[in-house]
């Protein structure tokens, strides 16, 4: 989706660009997302000279557009530990950044209509959240609705995590980038980067559209567009964009948990106002890559076919064909052209979750709609991440495929990438992560 220069989020924290590029640097890391940010944070405190570089404005995409939940409630058996790791970092990012990035711990609660979705919780909860170590609470009707006052929808029961919390969106990635720039680390926004060098086998430099800057490692976390650089590097990575709509309102007196339920989700903003969202529905605009990546997202696409709706626009697919070109390292790119992959709220979802949110929280009946938007989310089949070295490219470092799952894991995956850019023993096991498992 080509997008104009201009951010559509109102309220999204600007970070300003650094000036001239240097000549070199020690590690160049693309794309200014949470991951991004947080891993530039953490190599400038270890005193390593790091660039960021990031084609439109920091956390313009979806790090600035997601539901700001910070969750260990939830995850699967594979990224658990990813977000306990995270769980422990985030407390500790307002003061090593200098700002305040939002993050409060609040508790994240999933209520549920019927006796099978209770089960699934407490099965959750049996096999998964309790061997992590993970404090949760399944809960009867009459504690579920103590939690949400005014609720006026008959919830059985509810799994609730107190230890879960969250953080602001438009704040977040924005003040970890200021106080990465602080530590030591360049920031270059609206600095597309376009190619990389190679020399004696191993990554030796970035191209970007103002210029060449040499660098002994780079960090790829590019979201919804790495599997596209990557495929200019001769990898084939399966990788689906899908279109999540979330509406921001004010006027509205929500309890203050994170909550969702099996069709809506809503939290409090730190500043009052609220974002909801319709839970499990997405929509995937037709395009190559749903031919291209067509038997390793076919699985998926059938398990969860009531999720995710497919929609065909024959502008569309024909302007993703042509993005999808490949192209050499003088000229123009796409990360150019569409500077931030953004659009509205698909209007059918938000209205449907609106109607959905009043029956149940008549307080919503109030609201007003500051702003709606999509945010795209990155996918792989198997719905977990893919963080580490990339095969035959030395010295470059992938995070992508978060399925949506991103923002709360953030910072743990910037402490991964730093590690491994530093050439240690990550704090995790990777191997469920690696590159070539599909």
């Amino acid at each position: 989706m080509r997008s104009k220069r201009t951010i559509m989020l109102k309220g999204l924290v600007q970070v300003e660009s650094d000036g001239d590029l240097p000549p070199e640097t020690g590690v160049a890391i693309i794309g200014g997302g949470i991951v991004g940010v947080t891993a530039a944070l953490f190599l400038a405190e270890r005193g390593v000279p790091v660039c960021l570089f990031e084609k439109g404005e920091i956390a313009a995409e979806q790090s600035g557009r997601n539901w700001g939940w910070v969750r260990k409630m939830g995850r699967q058996s594979t990224d658990i530990g990813l977000a306990i790791l995270a769980g422990e970092i985030w407390p500790t990012l307002a003061e090593r950044s200098g700002e305040d990035l939002g993050f409060r711990v609040n508790g994240s609660l999933y209520p549920c209509d019927t006796e099978e979705e209770i089960e699934e919780q407490a099965r959750w909860r049996r096999e998964i959240g309790q061997p992590a170590g993970v404090e949760s609470h399944l809960l009867d009707a009459a504690r579920t609705a103590a939690l949400l006052p005014g609720c006026k929808r008959p919830f059985k029961g509810a799994l609730h995590t107190p230890s879960d919390g969250c953080a602001e969106p438009f704040q977040a990635a924005p003040g970890i980038a200021l106080g990465a720039r602080r530590a030591g680390a360049r920031i270059y926004t609206n600095c597309a980067v376009r190619d990389l060098e190679t020399a004696a086998g191993r990554i030796s430099a970035v191209v970007t559209e103002r210029g060449r800057v040499a660098c002994d490692r780079v960090i790829l976390a590019t979201g919804a567009w790495s599997s596209l650089f990557l495929r200019h590097l001769g990898q084939r990575l399966p990788q689906l964009s899908l279109r999540a709509s979330v509406c921001h309102l004010e006027g509205v007196a929500a309890p203050e948990i994170c909550c969702s339920a099996r069709d809506i989700s809503f939290r409090m903003r730190q500043d009052g106002t609220c974002t909801f969202a319709r839970r499990n529905r997405s929509t995937s605009e037709l395009s190559p890559d749903h031919f291209r990546f067509f038997r390793d997202f076919l699985p998926t696409l059938r398990e969860n076919r009531e999720m995710v709706g497919l929609r065909a626009s024959p502008g569309g697919f024909l302007r993703a064909w042509r993005d999808s070109r490949d192209w050499q390292a003088g000229e123009e790119t796409v990360f150019e052209r569409t500077r931030v992959l953004e659009a509205p709220g698909d209007p059918a979802i938000l209205s449907q979750a609106r109607d959905r949110l009043i029956e149940a929280f008549p307080v919503f009946a109030g609201m007003r709609v500051i702003q709606d938007w999509s945010g795209f989310i990155e996918g792989t089949p198997d719905a977990m991440p893919v963080i580490g070295p990339v095969p035959e490219h030395d010295g470059l470092l992938l995070a992508t495929g978060f399925s949506g799952h991103g923002f709360g894991t953030g910072p743990a995956v910037g402490q991964l990438l730093t590690e491994l850019a530093e050439g240690q023993t990550p704090s995790l096991d990777l191997e469920a992560f690696r590159f070539d498992r599909f």
